[in-house]
């Protein structure tokens, strides 16, 4: 909240003018679910830019900046910031009863994040990120020396070091799995394929690929696990908030995200799905609280309660705007940027251009340029920011974005492959 902006004041702006104080968590909510009537699109709906407009009206971006790193942390729109920002001042002026009334709305919370995942409730535990999900996937397995485990060559670092760790500790063998970038599903089945010996006990790999932007074909992939006896588990880091999904027609055994990324939320909170039928296999990594369910994975006692409440909004925002809607608009603007920068002389796309394998995050790289020098050309020249270094570049097209910034990345990259720049 901006300094010497009373309570009153800040409601009023929630909710149009009304002169009611925020006093309560039920009173915020209440102020939210008002707020979101400005990202409601109409019946008649139609796919324009003056809608979609409307909705990058309520990020808090520099007027002009080109945001198009989502892939790596999401910016969180004004009735979510605003709501998030109450919250932390209700903990402030009453820190016990108000953790416990936040601590009561975890239930309900569990219940909508399980129906976004398309989960059962007692299949979801609500932690702080992905990573945190991961961890408890990959320590909370009794495997024994010489088990393998089997990820892709392209994974998180995260991940990667995590497994890596359980090797050093308890004698595992993790084995990366190679394929080309940009690949086909059938490559990267036969790569999984061929790796799997009869020691393999975990298949474990990101959809889709925070590198490359590449989705795999998950539900192949984990009727390929079971049919081995193998589980699957997925991070999902840049799936949530990107695409709709549902875990069960997946069939895979885990799946752990985070709110910071694709749903644009507030960092500090994230999901954990594991199957039931598999969660007696998988301990929780803090034994406290009930030990039934996958709520036995989400223990963490003292915890930001004001982010998880907030993780609630960042669900209610996207389901305001509508998944498909949403999930339609960012694969408008990525389809844009890899099918134009495809043309371009000296420009590699190492994301998939088949729909069904890329949606919002594009890689791609130019011949003689570093990923840094069109960094820092994007931000100088064109106001724009994404990740850059190596050979490639990231960029990251969502729902807020425009088709006018996708444009400037593909002047820039223009530019520095014909030695314009």
């Amino acid at each position: 909240m901006e300094p010497n902006v009373s309570r009153r004041h800040w409601l009023q702006r929630f909710l149009g003018g009304s002169a009611v104080a925020a006093t309560t968590l039920t009173q915020v909510k209440q102020a939210y679910a008002a707020a979101l009537q400005a990202v409601a699109p109409p019946q008649a709906w139609r796919h324009d830019e003056g809608y979609w407009e409307k909705v990058r009206k309520q990020f808090m971006l520099e007027p002009g900046f080109a945001y198009l790193n989502t892939g790596t942390l999401g910016p969180t729109p004004r009735p979510v910031y605003d709501a998030l920002t109450e919250y932390w001042r209700l903990m402030a002026v009453n820190p016990n009863e108000n953790s416990n009334i936040f601590q009561e709305r975890q239930e309900q919370i569990r219940v909508k994040a399980a129906a976004f995942l398309g989960a059962g409730i007692d299949e979801v535990a609500i932690t702080r990120n992905t990573t945190e999900g991961n961890t408890t996937l990959c320590q909370g397995l009794d495997l024994k020396a010489g088990d393998e485990i089997l990820h892709s060559a392209f994974e998180h670092g995260s991940l990667r070091q995590t497994w890596g760790r359980q090797a050093k500790r308890f004698g595992l063998v993790v084995k990366e799995v190679k394929f080309p970038a940009p690949p086909t599903n059938a490559q990267i089945l036969t790569a999984f394929e061929a790796a799997i010996t009869s020691r393999t006990k975990v298949m474990h790999f990101a959809n889709p690929l925070g590198g490359s932007g590449t989705f795999m074909p998950v539900k192949e992939l984990a009727q390929l696990a079971h049919s081995k006896n193998i589980l699957c588990f997925v991070d999902g880091a840049h799936c949530i908030g990107m695409v709709q999904f549902n875990v069960a027609s997946w069939d895979i055994d885990g799946l752990a995200c985070n709110a910071h990324k694709w749903l644009c939320g507030p960092a500090g909170a994230g999901l954990l799905y594991v199957k039931q039928s598999v969660q007696e296999r998988i301990w929780p990594v803090m034994a406290i609280g009930p030990q039934k369910g996958a709520r036995k994975y989400d223990q963490l006692s003292r915890r930001p309660w004001p982010c998880v409440a907030a993780l609630e909004d960042t669900l209610d925002f996207q389901l305001a705007i509508g998944r498909a809607r949403l999930e339609q608009r960012t694969r408008a603007l990525g389809s844009h940027l890899r099918s134009k920068a495809a043309e371009i002389p000296k420009v590699k796309v190492y994301t998939p251009s088949d729909p069904a394998m890329s949606c919002g995050s594009t890689s791609l790289g130019i011949e003689g340029v570093s990923g840094q020098r069109l960094r820092e050309y994007l931000r100088q020249k064109y106001d724009a920011y994404i990740p850059g270094g190596g050979s490639a570049v990231r960029v990251s097209t969502h729902y807020f974005n425009t088709f006018e910034q996708v444009e400037r990345v593909l002047k820039a990259v223009r530019e520095l492959a014909t030695g314009m720049a």
